[in-house]
């Protein structure tokens, strides 16, 4: 009987195991993915003589609700970065949704690191700035 036991047991930390693996990572990331959507703006779009993207990029995604970031590029440098993130808590993303842009901005990467206490709004951030880079074409 406690053979059984003990192999009943392995196989449900296996089961376990399995279940926290690559897949549901996978699932996870394609989720994400499907979440957010970019669009060209009309505001213009093209590349410039020196080669990096010059107009603006707007992308949505979700984090505590939906929220947008526009991102300006001159030459393939963000010179402006936009979030609309009245949708998010108050007090939290909203406020996160500020250092967030700036830091967009400053570092010219969509990669930048959460806000404390606002990591959905900040993961929701990051990865609509990310479909905007990748919308233009732009390295990070």
């Amino acid at each position: 009987m406690k053979y059984l036991a003990k192999i009943a047991a392995v196989c449900a930390l296996a089961l376990c195991m399995v279940a926290c693996g690559d897949s549901a990572s996978s699932t996870a990331a394609s989720s994400t993915a499907a979440s957010s959507t970019a669009a060209s703006s009309e505001a213009g779009s093209e590349a410039s003589a020196e080669g990096g993207y010059t107009g603006t990029q707007t992308a949505s995604a979700t984090g505590m609700g939906d929220l947008s970031v526009t991102l300006t590029f001159e030459n393939g440098v963000v010179t402006d970065c936009e979030i609309d993130a009245s949708n998010e808590t108050p007090d939290i993303g909203q406020v996160a949704a500020e250092d967030l842009a700036q830091a967009i901005v400053d570092g010219n990467t969509p990669n930048v690191d959460a806000v404390a206490s606002a990591t959905i709004t900040s993961d929701a951030v990051v990865e609509a700035a990310q479909a905007c880079f990748d919308a233009a074409e732009v390295a990070y």
